[in-house]
């Protein structure tokens, strides 16, 4: 009897809790957003930089220990001035051996070239041999081949020497020096980074889930960090096609407001304005913690009022959702703006759970 009482107690106390549990689980506190509240601009931003219009990276052609840099960051310098220059002692003999050389085969043609049109007259008289006549015009061919290969080397040589000044390929100032005096050069290798003067332009990187809305032409306004309650207007003037790093697009932007606060490397934002699902002339995005996914679909609970006061009932909605946004996911269809979202606890909720709100 003493068992059968326990085994009754411990039943009662079981059924106790278990519907203390439920009674727990019925109403379930939960955190939500009224659409309406989620009306954001259709504006996106993007952090991007300034550089100039032309720029470029200059390395010399030939090896060898950089001599002198003639030029200081930011120094005015004109087309073809020479830029740097490295130690051409050894081009110089180089070169200068080639002269000798093709003066030398010069000599050696001329040489030829004589003996081949005497032998070739003392040949038409029969004075010489066909013997004769045939080694004549084979020195002589083979002068002249030695006099072009000679004037081969020496271009080649005066390329060389050439190739040991470095200049500047259009008006502009060096931006950076990547390369000090006394250091061994190798060829190739960058020494100065170059800069047109004047046109500023503005490079960014923008999501795949943009590019295909941005157009040339697009107008854009553009806000330095540097430079205070200035707003400045560019235009798109360049899409990349192809993805740069981590799936992202280059677009160049050509600025239309010329200042000379604007200088190459200055971080700027960029604000663009997109269109989308729109309410006086916004759009609804709806909070990432908002949204759950299964084979179904994209979908979020809402609100919607119980016979019990203070008390409501989570349904399900199916949504049609655009890109990811930095505020959320953009809506195209499925909700109205007087609807009340739940923000937070998507696990716990199924359809027709009850729940109670909570004021963030």
């Amino acid at each position: 009897m003493k068992l059968f009482y326990l085994l009754l107690i411990a039943l009662f106390l079981f059924g106790s809790c278990s519907k203390n549990e439920e009674k727990q689980e019925a109403v379930r506190p939960v955190f939500y957003k009224k659409v309406s509240e989620t009306l954001v601009e259709g504006k996106r931003s993007f952090a991007g930089i300034s550089q100039a219009e032309n720029e470029a990276k200059l390395s010399f052609k030939v090896g060898g220990i950089l001599e002198k840099i003639h030029y200081k960051l930011g120094e005015n310098i004109k087309k073809g001035s020479i830029l740097a220059h490295l130690n051409d002692a050894d081009y110089r003999i180089n070169f200068e051996k080639a002269l000798a050389a093709k003066k030398n085969a010069d000599i050696q043609l001329t040489s030829a070239k004589s003996a081949y049109l005497r032998i070739e007259k003392l040949y038409a008289n029969n004075n010489a041999s066909l013997n004769d006549f045939e080694k004549a015009k084979a020195q002589y061919e083979s002068a002249k081949s030695m006099a072009k290969t000679a004037q081969s080397q020496l271009e080649a040589a005066r390329n060389q020497l050439s190739y040991t000044k470095l200049k500047a390929p259009f008006n502009g100032s060096i931006s950076q020096i990547l390369a000090k005096e006394n250091e061994m050069i190798g060829a190739g290798r960058p020494v100065l980074v170059f800069v047109s003067n004047g046109a500023i332009e503005i490079r960014t990187q923008v999501p795949e889930n943009v590019i295909s809305h941005i157009d040339t032409g697009k107008t854009v306004q553009i806000s330095f960090s540097a430079i205070k309650n200035k707003i400045f207007t560019g235009k798109i003037s360049e899409l990349g096609k192809s993805t740069g790093v981590a799936s992202t697009y280059p677009v160049i932007i050509e600025l239309l407001d010329e200042s000379d606060m604007i200088l190459p490397g200055m971080a700027c934002t960029i604000d663009m304005n997109f269109e989308s699902k729109k309410i006086d002339n916004q759009y609804i995005t709806i909070p990432v913690d908002a949204v759950a996914h299964d084979e179904g679909g994209d979908f979020v609970y809402v609100v919607q009022k119980s016979n019990t006061e203070g008390i409501y009932l989570a349904k399900r909605r199916n949504v049609n959702l655009g890109e990811l946004t930095a505020n959320g996911y953009v809506l195209k269809e499925g909700l109205n703006p007087d609807d009340i979202i739940i923000t937070a606890g998507l696990s716990f909720m199924y359809d027709g759970r009850k729940v109670k709100l909570l004021e963030e």
